[in-house]
């Protein structure tokens, strides 16, 4: 079990840390993030090769999945999973393509610069809207 805290944390880290650049000052990333297939696959990717190369189980490889998503997209965590699950059900061409890449880089190391370079490149930084009441 502490085992998997010790994964979990390293990867929320190595997401957070990732996509740090285009975080709001409440540390949401942009929505449009949210239903992207590239970035979406590149987590899920991403962790699916660390579980194999660590050799984790699928119990963890899902609470770790969980956990990523929900450090990254906090309040969305659900919806973007979801749709996220359906992209991979359908074998979205785009979204594929972006697992098995991430899939294939990741190592135990997590080095994500260039998911991080795509994000950049895709995304504005996430802005915070105040609602006056």
């Amino acid at each position: 079990m502490f085992e998997i805290i010790k994964h979990k944390n390293k990867l929320k880290q190595a997401f957070s840390e990732c996509f740090q650049p285009l975080k709001s000052i409440f540390d949401n990333v942009p929505i449009p993030m949210q239903k992207d297939r590239y970035v979406t696959a590149a987590i899920l990717g991403t962790c699916r090769g660390y579980a194999e190369k660590n050799d984790l189980t699928e119990k963890a490889f899902a609470s770790i999945v969980d956990a990523v998503f929900e450090e990254v997209y906090r309040q969305d965590s659900v919806d973007v999973q979801t749709r996220t699950e359906a992209w991979l059900t359908e074998n979205d061409e785009v979204f594929m393509q972006s697992y098995y890449h991430a899939k294939d880089k990741a190592s135990p190391d997590i080095e994500l610069a260039w998911l991080q370079s795509y994000a950049q490149e895709h995304f504005d930084v996430a802005v915070e809207v105040r609602h006056v009441t």
